[in-house]
């Protein structure tokens, strides 16, 4: 929206974090995010790296508000399909209208499709922009 500066989102990343294969697991969470107003947007940008389980077929990435894998969705990713055990990287780009919100975090989830064992998320990286 005119009038609003562009303010940056400090960038967070993770490493070696287990994931729960078909269960949905929280991988990180953004820095704080507050809105200058109610027409705000909002801008998620980032990747994942992931070794998926055995007999994983897909993954899909999740930004959820809050912190863990409770909040509401705000971008999901169509399933990225995958080959099990075997390195992969999803990126990943969300724009939206938040409202006026105040020190919200989004957290970065992942879950895998047909999954019978853990995978593991070697990197991820959130970051973005308000405007």
């Amino acid at each position: 929206m005119a009038g609003y500066e562009v303010r940056e989102i400090v960038p967070t990343s993770a490493a070696s974090v287990t994931d729960g294969g078909q269960t949905e697991t929280a991988v990180l969470a953004s820095g704080q995010v507050s809105t200058p107003g109610p027409n705000a947007t909002l801008v998620l940008s980032g990747v994942v790296n992931i070794t998926p389980g055995t007999a994983a077929t897909a993954i899909v990435v999740n930004i959820r508000e809050g912190n863990g894998t409770t909040g509401a969705v705000v971008y999901t990713t169509t399933d990225t399909n995958v080959i099990a055990a075997t390195a992969q990287t999803i990126p990943f780009f969300a724009e939206f209208d938040p409202g006026d919100v105040a020190d919200e975090v989004y957290t970065v989830t992942v879950a895998e499709t047909s999954a019978s064992a853990d995978g593991t998320v070697n990197y991820a990286s959130i970051g973005g922009f308000i405007n």
